[in-house]
């Protein structure tokens, strides 16, 4: 068949000039021993000059065939088995190769069973390399202005139960952090590939034994995500293996029948895939369990969890926090109203139980409300300031007494234990605290509100700022630091550092504190030293500020004032109670990277910080017995890079999607949520919660670490995952902020309207549909981000 109409294997070794670059791909399976439906290629020499522009002889059934070819295909179509029908395909000599895939861009013809109809598709494939769409998409990527030539393909079809794509790698180059992608739907692919459907995923991991990332359902289904050789880690086994046979990452089309796996096309990746956000379910693990991103998860921790603080501080942050309504663990234990565990991670990212059966238990509802008010009702500001803040001092003074190098693994262990607990302690009752400057500002909002023409204009945010907030003492200290000669530097930057240095980007301890890496505070000093221009000062506020005149006189100015003084006091409260809660985080963090350095020197972990990724049962194992796992390494390992791509995840408010709080009929949902709200993107714009007003207009800045941050230019609107107070030096130089999780009430919108900058949070897809250098419209008051435009 050197002549003619060729075999897939034939064509393998053929110039794709001639045969075409889908025909070319198969022919390479077919010669590599994978499985491919049988078919042959009917190449560019058996096609007239005016193939695709005119019908061309009686014979050729509008096929564009040369006469004397119709005979062979005839024969060749005879000849091939196929009880399904054929598919007829396009082989564009452009098609399926390095500079292009032009995928979608040419005709295919499924189920074809006569030999009429095959000629009428073959006729429908060369024409459509005249189509717009075609030239649009040759003009788009630079290629030859004019129409490629076209080859053929016929093979024998298929009755799947799946079909689908698997893609190797995540972009053209491949590395071991990538996914090997799959996509797939029940029956034929073609309503894949055309996008009527919404596809089945799962993600593999590129290593063997090519575990799953995420689960789903449809990797459960399929038998692939319980360690067995199930059809989906046979298909991720296959795909790799085509890619080492052609030499790059692919993207292949697939089809799974009774009889096995079939590959029905294999080209290169061309362009980078998008990151897999929906990957994954978002199930209970807990049969029955609600769940909900709430307080703590979603103001402090927008990222996947490390094993080891998911393991140790986290469970007993929320312990401690329930104990204050709930009582302790074991009365907990014995009612019905309170879920077991209370604490748990989806996907790796937190969530809180929220599944109370209220309703169900009017009595003991109303005695644990009763519980709840007595703790939030009780002189906690006292407790506060005279018990829990001075025992979180003089703990951690006790627990720094001893260089860390100079104790035992035990001894190490038992004071992060110590700190920790006292660490839970003081969270705890940060939330009979936050009940009332929560309470306290949002009265004051309703004031506001309703205070007409005279109050009009005045909002909590430009009201419960001042000077002597810790924040702006942070600023000025900073100042200091770039005020002062170059050679005092380093000496001004540790004595801030000794009163700022344990601020955090996030709770979970595996990621750096200030005090481990002060680079962002570098770039913000030096910015200040070669701008000449200090931090913005303060608004003013305070019982003599310009905007507290405005409250009025009489009675109702005299409501205000007092609701005023009141917010604005415990909004000090909020300010002072939020700076000492990480106090401990970088004694806990040292003391981990301690035990996580002689775990290294015992050749059991790679570095220090690998510590971050065993669980508080295998660190505690060791330091009690001595013997680690030799397996720890490629452990680690695997946990490293599942909590990387967990990472991409858009983690949902609540799981399940359709879980509510009920309370005697009513949905009490969005009071739980603490104040974030989520509103419907459209078009070219993303909301969340309005949380410090004014609008913005400015080019944006999208800052995935904090080691980035210094790439900040003022003026930009800053794009990130969640503000905490470590980042209020960042914001000086910010015209806005956007945040990816966060409500009205969360920490981080404080942070923003202290500095009188508008900000959005809670847009949960900001840092991924948001490019750096996009042109964005940022309106604090309405909770919306408009995207414009993008500059060059």
């Amino acid at each position: 068949m050197a002549e003619g109409v060729v075999s897939l294997a034939e064509a393998a070794d053929l110039p794709v000039e001639r045969v075409g670059g889908k025909a070319k791909g198969l022919g390479r399976l077919v010669a590599a021993g994978f499985p491919v439906p049988p078919g042959f290629c009917l190449p560019v020499d058996v096609f007239t000059t005016t193939a695709g522009l005119e019908e061309g002889g009686e014979n050729t059934g509008g096929s564009g065939l040369r006469d004397d070819a119709v005979a062979q295909v005839r024969a060749c179509w005879e000849a091939l088995p196929s009880p399904h029908g054929v598919a007829v395909r396009s082989s564009a000599t452009n098609e399926d190769g390095v500079a292009g895939s032009a995928a979608g861009q040419y005709e295919s013809v499924l189920g074809v069973r006569t030999f009429d109809e095959l000629l009428a598709a073959v006729g429908r494939c060369q024409r459509s390399r005249h189509s717009v769409a075609s030239e649009v998409y040759r003009g788009r990527l630079g290629l030859a202005e004019q129409a490629p030539a076209m080859a053929v393909v016929v093979q024998a079809m298929v009755a799947p139960e799946w079909a689908g794509v698997v893609f190797t790698a995540e972009a053209p180059v491949a590395n071991d952090d990538h996914l090997v992608l799959v996509e797939a739907v029940e029956g034929l692919g073609d309503q894949l590939v055309d996008g009527t459907v919404e596809p089945n995923r799962a993600a593999f991991s590129r290593k063997e034994p090519h575990a799953p990332v995420f689960s789903t359902a449809f990797g459960e289904q399929m038998g692939g995500t319980d360690g067995s050789e199930g059809p989906l880690r046979s298909l991720v086994r296959t795909a790799l293996a085509v890619e080492r046979a052609l030499g790059g990452p692919q993207d292949i089309e697939w089809a799974l029948d009774d009889t096995g796996l079939h590959l029905l096309q294999a080209r290169p990746i061309t362009a980078a895939v998008p990151q897999p956000t929906q990957f994954g379910d978002w199930a209970s693990e807990v049969p029955g369990a609600r769940w909900a991103r709430m307080s703590i998860c979603d103001s402090w921790l927008s990222d996947p969890l490390s094993p080891l603080f998911a393991t140790t501080l986290f469970p007993s942050l929320i312990d401690r926090w329930a104990t204050n309504w709930g009582g302790p663990r074991r009365l907990r234990a014995r009612s019905p109203l309170i879920p077991e565990p209370m604490h748990g991670t989806v996907n790796g990212f937190a969530y809180l139980r929220f599944d109370f059966p209220l309703s169900e238990h009017p009595l003991r509802t109303l005695r644990l409300t009763a519980r709840w008010l007595a703790f939030h009702l009780s002189p906690v500001e006292r407790r506060w300031r005279d018990d829990i803040l001075p025992a979180l001092q003089a703990g951690l003074e006790h627990a720094r007494d001893t260089p860390l190098e100079d104790l035992t693994s035990a001894e190490v262990l038992r004071r992060i234990r110590a700190v920790e607990d006292l660490s839970a302690r003081y969270w705890a009752v940060i939330g009979g605290l936050a009940w009332h400057w929560n309470t306290t500002e949002w009265l004051l909002g309703a004031v506001l509100a309703r205070g007409g023409r005279r109050t009009a204009g005045l909002t909590p945010g430009s009201l419960l700022v001042g000077d002597d907030r810790l924040a702006h003492q942070a600023d000025r200290a900073l100042d200091r630091v770039a005020e002062a000669p170059l050679e005092d530097e380093e000496q001004l930057l540790q004595e801030y550092l000794r009163r700022f240095g344990h601020l955090v980007y996030s709770l979970d301890p595996a990621e750096p504190t200030a005090v481990d890496d002060p680079s962002m505070l570098r770039s913000v000093i030096a910015d200040r030293r070669n701008s000449g221009e200090p931090s913005p000062p303060a608004p003013a506020s305070g019982p003599g500020g310009v905007p507290a005149l405005r409250l009025g006189r009489g009675p109702l100015g005299r409501l205000r004032r007092g609701v005023y003084r009141w917010a604005n006091h415990w909004s000090g409260v909020r300010d002072e109670a939020l700076h000492y809660f990480t106090l401990g985080w970088p004694f806990m963090r040292a003391g981990y990277l301690e035990l996580g350095r002689r775990l290294a020197l015992a050749d059991l972990l790679d570095v220090d910080e690998d510590v971050f990724y065993l669980t508080g049962k295998e660190l505690s194992g060791w330091v009690s017995t001595g013997a680690g796992d030799a397996q720890w390494r490629d452990l680690v390992r695997e946990r490293r890079l599942r909590r990387q791509w967990q990472r991409r995840l858009d983690p949902p408010d609540v799981v399940p999607a359709d879980a509510r709080i009920m309370l005697f009929g009513s949905d009490i949902t969005s009071l739980a949520l603490f104040g974030t709200e989520r509103g419907n993107d459209k078009g070219d714009g993303l909301s969340g919660s309005a949380v410090s007003p004014g609008s913005y207009t400015g080019r944006a800045r999208v800052i995935h670490e904090v080691a980035d941050a210094d790439a900040l230019e003022s003026g930009e609107v800053l794009v990130v995952r969640q503000v905490t107070p470590a980042w209020a030096p960042l914001l000086t130089r910010a015209g806005a902020v956007v945040a990816d999780v966060g409500g009205a009430l969360s920490h981080g919108s404080v942070v923003a309207r202290e500095y009188g900058i508008p900000a959005v949070m809670g847009v949960r897809t900001a840092t991924s549909q948001i490019g750096t250098g996009d042109m964005v419209t940022v309106d604090g008051d309405a909770g919306t981000v408009r995207l414009l435009r993008s500059e060059p």
